[in-house]
């Protein structure tokens, strides 16, 4: 198989709003959008002064691939063109022209509001300040109703909003790289993408784990059985926003594969050659494991949506610390949430907070997940915690707690990245725990939620407070209604927090004195919340530990 070319191109932000992005689609490995607004601003400013972004890598095949849209429903017509470098960046892009707010297949992304003051030239989070920055790039785009908008609220600066952001953003140049593939469809298409992509990231392009990904369909395994691993992934993606990789590291480690023989293109390929000899005569054997394999998953995010609210892997910092649970509820025949003894519950979710806090498979991943899917598999019966949380410690970064210098005094910018994750996801747990409603009168769902600052940045920010680590930090987050944090804007707590039943605000670690909702506070608040988070997080080791639950009063002290 031959590829046909890799040829790069230039194009304006203009024609891909209007020509480009309706027949791109993301390769399902790639699929959650995971950018803040803070990094939609900043792709945004740097657009706007001319700084390089990155180029864009897309592939196109002559046949189809699994895959959602960019944006738009699930079918569309004509050629497909896939992403495989840039998805964060271009649905950042299409977040400011569609409005804040875009359909991919069935899943809804939204994002807070870019704004622009023309008078000192400033980009600001706020749907309330200056102007709206989606209008204003829908107007220099040549829409009608934007442009008579724009020009009627804003009829002495929507000039200046056109001449300094909306031109400068869809006259910005993108560099582009297609690769072409010169046959159709057929296993040599996706090992030759595999390669020629594992070189890429030799040369120090990172594409994730699209290696692994392309090298499940490069595998001589039977087309039915992929298929159905196919949908299984369409299923639990739409329903959890499941990842492809830790179900494949899930199902074919259940066919007695290793992690390093799954997540190498040339291993994989001769260990499933083996492995289709072994099952040749026992082809049921492989639609019971698949079987089982549904049902675990199904059972596992069953658990940790009920006993955590985690209905989505949304914050979970990596979901490759779900195969011990997978393979625990596989092992032990659990075929639902009832089927699973109380004890066993808190082991499980025990063991997958501190795995999760801690970040066990950030590094050596195939090594680690070996050793606890051994040591699962080497228990007859219950959950082996002890031996699990041993072998936690005895890797780095050499713990398996949850300390209180994780939380009290801990000033990280949580939002950037995956690197504050870990805290994304415990706020979630104790937000669930303790029965927290979204301030609309509807329990926290995460995914249905948004992040809400409660000192709102642009307030601190105009107050002179500028550390991220702060601005951004567990203290100064909660999950709330999007629409009462677009109504909230850039208020101040004192202003704002006395619309709230006391009862609310504490089931969010709010503190009740409320000196401390002044900015000259602000410090002291996060220290006290903090404090407050604390004593509800050592109340959940505690109870996951002993089955006692501790009764939390969150008052200042």
């Amino acid at each position: 198989m031959q590829i046909g070319s890799i040829k790069p191109e230039v194009i304006a932000l203009r024609q891909f709003f209007k020509n480009e992005a309706a027949s791109l689609r993301i390769p399902s490995i790639q699929r959650q959008f995971v950018w803040d607004a803070e990094d939609i601003k900043e792709l945004v400013d740097s657009i706007v002064n001319v700084y390089p972004i990155g180029a864009v890598i897309i592939w196109e095949p002559k046949g189809h691939f699994p895959s959602a849209p960019l944006i738009g429903k699930n079918k569309t017509p004509g050629q497909h063109r896939y992403v495989l470098d840039g998805q964060q960046r271009l649905t950042a892009l299409m977040l400011v022209q569609t409005g804040w707010k875009l359909n991919r297949g069935s899943k809804e992304i939204t994002a807070t509001p870019i704004s622009y003051v023309p008078d000192n030239q400033k980009l600001y989070l706020s749907s309330k300040k200056g102007i709206d920055l989606a209008l204003i790039v829908n107007a220099s785009l040549g829409d009608a109703d934007s442009i008579l908008k724009l020009q009627r609220d804003y009829p002495k600066s929507y000039k200046k909003a056109m001449d300094g952001v909306g031109e400068k953003i869809v006259n910005y140049q993108l560099p582009f790289y297609v690769l072409k593939s010169s046959t159709s469809e057929g296993d040599e298409v996706y090992e030759k993408i595999a390669e020629i992509f594992t070189r890429v990231n030799s040369a120090g392009v990172k594409i994730g784990n699209l290696e692994m990904f392309l090298s499940f369909f490069a595998t001589a395994f039977p087309k039915e059985y992929k298929d159905r691993i196919i949908e299984m992934h369409d299923e639990f993606s739409e329903k959890y926003e499941l990842d492809l990789e830790p179900l494949v590291r899930f199902v074919f480690s259940r066919m007695n594969l290793t992690q390093n023989q799954i997540t190498k293109v040339d291993s994989f390929k001769k260990s499933v050659h083996v492995l289709r000899e072994n099952f040749s005569k026992q082809k049921k054997e492989i639609g019971q494991i698949l079987s089982r394999a549904h049902s675990a998953v199904e059972t596992v995010m069953a658990l940790l949506a009920h006993d955590y609210g985690a209905a989505t892997t949304q914050y979970i910092p990596s979901q490759n610390a779900l195969l011990p649970l997978f393979d625990a509820v596989f092992q032990q025949g659990y075929e639902g949430l009832v089927d699973i003894p109380p004890a066993e519950k808190r082991k499980m979710l025990r063991w997958f907070i501190l795995a999760s806090f801690n970040g066990i498979y950030s590094a050596s991943t195939n090594r680690k997940l070996e050793e606890d899917l051994q040591i699962l598999r080497d228990t007859s019966s219950k959950f082996p915690l002890d031996d699990l949380l041993l072998a936690m410690k005895n890797r780095s970064p050499h713990r398996n707690t949850l300390e209180k210098d994780d939380i009290v005094d801990n000033y990280t910018n949580i939002l950037r990245g995956r690197s504050g994750k870990e805290y994304l996801m415990l706020l979630d747990v104790l937000l669930h725990r303790g029965s927290a409603t979204d301030w609309a009168g509807a329990p926290v769902v995460s995914e249905q939620s948004a992040a809400h600052h409660i000192f709102p940045r642009e307030f601190l920010k105009e107050q002179g407070e500028n550390r991220d680590e702060y601005i951004n930090c567990l203290g100064n987050l909660t999950l709330i209604s999007p629409s009462i944090n677009s109504e909230i804007g850039d208020a101040s707590p004192s202003d704002y927090l006395t619309r709230f039943d006391a009862d609310v605000l504490r089931r969010h670690f709010i503190p009740e004195n409320r000196k401390l909702w002044k900015f000259d506070r602000f410090e002291d608040f996060l220290k006290e919340r903090l404090r407050l988070m604390w004593k509800e997080s050592a109340s959940l080791i505690e109870e996951l530990s002993t089955g006692k639950k501790v009764n939390v009063t969150n008052k200042a002290s």
